[in-house]
């Protein structure tokens, strides 16, 4: 049996002061959303009464917040780790976060953003890759880039635009 399964297996422990205490715990590590906080207190083994008063306390006290926290990771996504349309999707939904809110974040994201993020992105893996054949490192690159979700126009584009 994994480690999961047997954490899942606990009998239902704690107290809600306890649940609460984890939440916080958990908080300070990173911002978390709504579903997985539950996701976590429930592998914890805390009762689905406990859960349901410490999400309503972390929403209260706005320490869990939605759609900040998919403001913040759609800002991160774009900016450091240099993702496309298609990878930010993906990256807000293994967070946690509805695909409402995916789709309202998303709204403001052009494809003018999305080659500046692949050029920063090129620029940055052209350093490393000086050494290669130029035929060698476009093939790299539009691999990497498809990856990150950007789309093949936007690869395309990008690719025709830099000099070797």
């Amino acid at each position: 049996m994994t480690k999961t399964k047997m954490k899942m297996n606990r009998k239902l422990k704690g107290s809600l002061a306890e649940a609460k205490a984890y939440a916080l715990k958990l908080l300070g590590y990173r911002s978390r959303s709504r579903k997985e906080m539950l996701e976590r207190l429930k592998l914890k083994g805390f009762s689905e009464e406990q859960i349901k008063s410490t999400i309503s306390f972390l929403e209260a006290t706005d320490l869990i917040n939605d759609e900040d926290l998919a403001s913040e990771l759609f800002r991160h996504s774009v900016e450091n780790k240099s993702l496309g349309k298609i990878g930010i999707r993906g990256f807000l939904a293994r967070r946690g976060i509805e695909k409402d809110l995916i789709e309202k974040n998303l709204s403001d994201h052009t494809t003018e953003i999305e080659e500046k993020s692949a050029l920063k992105f090129i620029e940055k893996k052209l350093r490393a890759m000086n050494s290669y054949p130029e035929e060698i490192i476009r093939r790299k690159l539009w691999g990497m880039l498809q990856r990150r979700g950007i789309s093949g126009d936007v690869i395309k584009r990008t690719l025709k635009s830099i000099k070797q």
